[in-house]
């Protein structure tokens, strides 16, 4: 059995998934990115808002979303974006969501009769400098009045909240819906704010809660954009039949209305269901259809991570010259949007390219790199994915103690997160460390773990891996 490299690439809402490659004696994770549609109105598919028009209504407007603007930029110069969360901040589409939401929030504070004018205008003013006391505090009052503003005030709490404190912010959007049990765009914050916190079955119990609001609503976009989302959950928890079914009834809605952002990022997650299953022809057709699609969008930060996917599918075929033309291009378009968590994949990917040209000091500079980037932005998967492969470095070159170090703590972030792939990855790549020091019984334990686990999430290439490595210990898989 080899080790485990980890690819990276890309399923379509703001997580990051994994695909494989070999490596020389072990299996180096490449790193596959998931792109999650968790907007109401489908937050990859915003524009920003165009320059207000003269007119009362839209200056007004207008000067809301500059607070909103102001108090985003103050929280990002102060550094007080907590680490395992502000990689949701990283893509472009859901920072121009949140400036949707927090101009939302100062439209409340202007129009609420709980507070004075000077007490609003001073919360305001106060906004614009990134300081949310005496707006949280006029917002608190408005929901113990028990006016019909208390949802909307819940809502506005969670957004002043969602930078820095995104527990918080998720209990303000749950007390949100509690008012209101109709409020889509509430329970889709919930839902994303608890997936990002790695409470699954809340985010899933969300969308589907959002699923059931748009068929009432006859909303085929809202619903279309639930069930990409339940595709990502059921990809994430290792079932892949599922996940694909939601995402073909994502693509087909988003068809039947015309929205092509929405067809290209369901194509996108049934290509890495592909690539999971070792279908590497259909992936990458699903794959080049989607990059099509984007690029006549003029979505850059998806077609990184559509690059970024078809280099993975060519590294798995063994052609490392397309594969690093693909990781180039995919950097290049990250470095320029400043999108820290694809640039931490594509330098994986990268690093696994020179592990597989045997330059283990280039590669391990490259993981180094990324495990930085992923620690700063509290991914945990990506740091997961870094140590891993920096395990099978050290695990190449001798190092057995410090790669055993590498790994466990690679399995403990994706024992955390629940990511069966990932933990079946941590328990091969154990394995090979246990036979290397001629633990063959632990061996075989580590390999019938990992074995019944890629059964479970059904990667074929894997399965296959892992039987051949426990027939060479001597044992039936």
């Amino acid at each position: 059995m080899e080790w485990t490299i980890e690819i990276i690439g890309i399923i379509v809402a703001a997580i990051g998934a994994l695909g494989t490659v070999i490596g020389v004696g072990v299996a180096v994770v490449c790193v596959i990115v998931a792109i999650m549609g968790v907007g109401v109105t489908i937050w990859h598919n915003r524009k920003p808002n165009p320059e207000p028009v003269a007119g009362t209504e839209e200056v007004a407007a207008g000067a809301a979303r500059g607070v909103a603007e102001a108090f985003l930029l103050k929280q990002q110069q102060q550094d007080k974006l907590q680490k395992d969360h502000a990689r949701a901040l990283e893509a472009l589409t859901d920072k121009e969501q949140q400036i949707k939401v927090l101009t939302e929030a100062v439209e409340i504070l202007r129009n609420t009769d709980t507070a004075g004018e000077a007490q609003r205008k001073d919360a305001e003013a106060a906004l614009a400098r990134g300081e949310t006391a005496d707006a949280k505090a006029i917002f608190a009052r408005m929901e113990e009045a028990g006016s019909d503003q208390a949802a909307q005030a819940a809502k506005a709490q969670g957004a002043i909240a969602y930078m820095n404190q995104p527990k918080e912010a998720l209990q303000h959007y749950q007390r949100a819906v509690a008012f209101h049990s109709e409020d889509i765009e509430a329970w889709n914050q919930v839902g994303a704010l608890s997936e990002r916190l790695g409470e699954i079955a809340a985010a899933e119990e969300a969308f589907q809660r959002i699923r059931a609001l748009g068929k009432t609503a006859g909303d085929r976009k809202v619903v279309a954009v639930a069930l990409n989302n339940l595709g990502l959950i059921a990809n994430t928890r290792g079932d892949p039949d599922d996940a694909e079914e939601f995402h073909r009834s994502s693509l087909a809605l988003n068809k039947e209305i015309g929205n092509k952002g929405g067809m290209a990022i369901a194509l996108a997650n049934l290509s890495v269901i592909a690539q999971t299953r070792g279908k590497l022809n259909e992936a990458e057709r699903f794959q080049r259809r989607a990059l099509a699609l984007h690029e006549a969008l003029g979505y850059k930060e998806y077609m990184a991570a559509d690059l970024g996917n078809l280099g993975v599918i060519a590294q798995t075929r063994g052609d490392l010259l397309k594969a690093e033309e693909h990781y180039r291009r995919s950097l290049a378009l990250a470095k320029e949007l400043e999108h820290k968590e694809y640039i931490a994949n594509q330098l994986i990917n990268l690093g696994n390219i020179a592990q597989a040209c045997d330059d283990l000091a280039k590669a391990e500079g490259l993981y180094r790199r990324a495990l930085a980037l992923n620690e700063e932005l509290g991914h945990k998967q990506g740091i997961a994915t870094a140590l891993g492969n920096l395990g099978v470095i050290a695990q190449t070159c001798g190092e057995l103690a410090k790669a055993e170090e590498f790994q466990l703590r690679a399995l403990a972030l994706h024992e955390e997160l629940g990511y069966k792939q990932g933990i079946a990855r941590g328990l091969g790549n154990l394995g090979v460390i246990a036979k290397t020091r001629g633990d063959l019984t632990n061996a075989e334990e580590y390999g019938r773990r990992a074995l019944a686990l890629f059964i479970e999430v059904g990667i074929k290439l894997e399965i296959e891996k892992t039987k051949g490595w426990l027939r060479e210990l001597g044992e039936e898989p």
